[in-house]
């Protein structure tokens, strides 16, 4: 194997709040002739993404800010190609630029109101500013664009839905989107809230790079740039080897999984390491894998020499008070780079949790595990793999809106890398760095998934990879298989592990052919179904 390359890449689009949005834009708008010239970049990229559609006709519903400026300079630029364009405003534009966007637009007179007829509905009532629920003009404006709609309606939003708050995902009434068309970054309340935005495009308008700390949304070119490469004489050693530890007894299948998809994502050798009454199962399911029983009082038997990475946790009780002694003590005696999964991270739960108004603060004073864990992990590569529960138990519970600051505190306190489960997926290292993945759906939410994941990981840090990248890599080609396997078979519903498996070892040659995207596109984002 050689080594990965020196410098990975940096996904292109960050995720921002509102205000790191707005910060950004006021940066580009310096370095160019005036705001105004940015709002028409806004409005001809979508413009463009919109001219390579079938329709022909959008009522376009225009607020009085600067969506709305969007808003008007898309209407004129379709009408300039031919389009049969209506418009609803919500208002005299209150903006010098949305005004001179209006004037601009209605250069060739002024637009008739919607008739419901129209094949597409572009929402530019509120952007990525507005919070709360809306008043007045926008909310009668939403009222009506929601009485125009029928069945067959496809709905494009700007930027963001109306209505929903761009940082919080909070929503007061938004219409769900068909599509969203957002402008340079991806926003975080438009990944809490996939059920809205239906697919997000992320346009390009030339913004400039945000802030090194800002988080980034993991993307196929960044996955693809951060894998190894091999010498032709590669052999199973130099593939990597994957230890997994766990599968108790009535527990097995966990390691089965694990082991799957350690095998499907690369690794040259797998051993399971478990329970004696797990060993037929395993050796029947992973005749690829080979198996050892260990030593179910004190774990002996392990051997801590053979692997390169080792995944702790799959099919582990953690309630079991023994188990928290027995993985730090594997912790010590094995050196190299680890995933902790499942049970491995529920036996550093204390016995009791308290009650959420119990905890002041999130520097873990909580729990008093972590500082045992910390120094056990002693700085090694390290990769921690919660889900929300599992996450709470470790350190505090979020909210939902705290999704992608919360794994942070936590890295920082092991001096590891945490991967909060979830769709969005969020990876943090303990000197800041944030990576996103958005990759997934629901059905990912079933038992064993995460057990998949975990062996994708652990493949990727044996060859070679950071905790970061190798996390942010398998959260994005676990949530692409999951895509795969839903669009394949018609919705998540009915999707299964043999379904997920077989995908997974399908987006790997994806991944390495990269797809040529369409003039202003950055990315696109696939709808989240939700039947």
């Amino acid at each position: 194997m050689t080594d990965p390359r020196p410098s990975p890449a940096k996904p292109r689009v960050p995720v921002l709040t509102a205000a790191t949005s707005r910060e950004l834009d006021a940066r580009t708008i310096a370095t160019l002739p005036d705001s105004y010239t940015l709002m028409r970049r806004a409005g001809i990229a979508a413009a463009a993404w919109l001219s390579m559609r079938e329709e022909r006709s959008a009522a376009v519903y225009v607020g009085a800010g600067n969506n709305g400026g969007d808003g008007w300079v898309i209407a004129g630029l379709l009408r300039g190609m031919g389009w049969n364009v209506t418009v609803h405003a919500a208002g005299e534009p209150r903006t010098a630029d949305a005004r001179r966007a209006k004037e601009d637009a209605e250069h060739d007179g002024p637009f008739a109101p919607p008739t419901g007829s129209e094949a597409l509905v572009l929402d530019a009532l509120l952007g990525t500013g507005s919070t709360g629920a809306p008043r007045g003009e926008i909310a009668s404006a939403l009222h009506a664009m929601r009485d125009e709609l029928r069945a067959d309606s496809t709905v494009i939003a700007i930027d963001i839905p109306s209505a929903l708050d761009a940082t919080s995902g909070e929503e007061s009434g938004a219409i769900a989107a068909t599509h969203t068309l957002t402008f340079g970054s991806v926003k975080c309340g438009q990944l809490l809230r996939r059920d809205l935005v239906g697919e997000l495009h992320v346009l390009d308008i030339g913004l400039l790079d945000a802030d090194e700390h800002e988080p980034r949304l993991v993307d196929a070119d960044a996955v693809r740039t951060w894998l190894p490469t091999f010498a032709a004489d590669t052999y199973k050693g130099t593939r990597g080897r994957v230890a997994i530890v766990g599968g108790g007894a009535g527990m097995a299948g966990a390691v089965i999984i694990a082991a799957r998809g350690a095998h499907s994502s690369g690794a040259g050798m797998v051993r399971a390491d478990v329970a004696p009454e797990s060993m037929l199962a395993l050796q029947i399911a992973t005749p690829f894998a080979t198996a050892h029983a260990y030593v179910a009082r004190d774990w002996s038997g392990i051997d801590v020499r053979w692997p390169h990475a080792m995944v702790i946790g799959p099919g582990l009780d953690g309630t079991d008070a023994s188990v928290r002694e027995r993985v730090l003590s594997l912790l010590y005696a094995y050196p190299g780079p680890v995933v902790l999964d499942a049970g491995a991270l529920t036996a550093f739960h204390p016995r009791r949790l308290p009650d959420a108004e119990d905890i002041e603060d999130t520097d873990g004073s909580a729990n008093p595990h972590i500082e045992a864990l910390r120094h056990a992990l002693r700085g090694r590569p390290a990769l921690l793999t919660p889900h929300v529960g599992e996450f709470a138990g470790l350190w505090t519970a979020s909210q939902p809106h705290e999704r992608l600051n919360a794994p942070s505190p936590l890295a920082r306190a092991l001096n590891a890398t945490v991967l909060l489960k979830g769709v969005p997926t969020v990876i943090a290292s303990a000197d800041g760095a944030r990576f996103v993945s958005a990759a997934g759906n629901p059905a990912l939410a079933m038992g064993g998934t995460g057990d998949l994941l975990a062996g994708i990981a652990g493949t990727l840090l044996a060859q070679g990879l950071s905790p970061i990248h190798a996390g942010a890599a398998a959260a994005w080609v676990h949530g692409t298989a999951a895509e795969r396997a839903t669009a394949h078979h018609g919705g998540w519903r009915g999707v299964t592990m043999e379904m997920l498996l077989h995908e997974l070892s399908q987006v790997w040659p994806i991944l390495l052919s990269p797809t040529p995207r369409e003039h202003h596109t950055l990315l696109d984002l696939p709808a989240v179904p939700i039947r």
